[in-house]
């Protein structure tokens, strides 16, 4: 997986280069700032007794998010309409609130959301002369998180006790717009859920609950070869 990723989107910085086959390869770049938090995905730690276990689990809010996404035209439509399929690498910093109270930290995460999408309008297509557009899109997010963090305060808990990687179901409804400065501009909002996550007993023998892990962001995108 760690290898992988960073091909395709070398690839994609090759292909996206060339005039020609910006037509089909789109690359976008942008930003998040307070508007990206989470809420990981199960992470439980069997206890010495073999019955009960501590929850690593923990609510995530992101300061700042950088992000660069290529898109791959798949079927082209009509002059503004299209389909495609793209991804995402996001990298944010941010704070990180373990839900039961093991000390705050702030902690570097990374996030690929991978879609299949349905564009309309503005950079649906290459050939697309609208002013404005929009794209819906499902898919799955690939969460490694976190990366690597620092505790606020002393902890005898360190990273690899709540770095977790995971993967979510997800979607994306984004709206296109030509700026002033004649460049299309994208606002992203997505949304990633889990499944429910099953009750734990803890060391002192109570029964206590895990959250549904989530991931929701609200980006902002330009269109660096369009």
């Amino acid at each position: 997986m760690k290898k992988v990723f960073p091909f395709l989107f070398f690839l994609a910085i090759s292909l996206g280069s060339s005039a020609q086959l910006a037509r089909v390869v789109t690359l976008s770049g942008g930003f998040s700032f307070l508007t990206d938090g989470a809420v990981s995905c199960s992470n439980l730690k069997e206890n010495p007794d073999g019955i009960s276990y501590e929850s690593y689990q923990y609510y995530q809010w992101n300061f700042v998010t950088g992000i660069f996404s290529a898109r791959v035209l798949l079927i082209p439509m009509t002059q503004n309409t299209s389909f495609s399929a793209s991804a995402a690498t996001n990298v944010s910093i941010g704070a990180i609130y373990p839900v039961h109270d093991l000390g705050s930290r702030y902690g570097l995460n990374v996030t690929v959301p991978m879609y299949l999408e349905f564009n309309y309008g503005a950079a649906a297509r290459y050939i697309s002369k609208s002013n404005w557009g929009f794209v819906l899109g499902a898919g799955v997010e690939y969460i490694a998180s976190p990366l690597c963090s620092y505790a606020v305060a002393v902890t005898e808990c360190d990273n690899s006790d709540f770095l977790k990687t995971s993967f979510l179901p997800s979607c994306k409804v984004g709206f296109r717009y030509w700026s002033k400065k004649n460049h299309v501009n994208e606002v992203i909002l997505r949304l990633g859920i889990g499944e429910k996550l099953d009750k734990f007993y803890t060391f002192d023998a109570k029964l206590s609950e895990q959250y549904r892990p989530m991931h929701i962001g609200l980006s902002f995108m330009r269109v660096l070869n369009y």
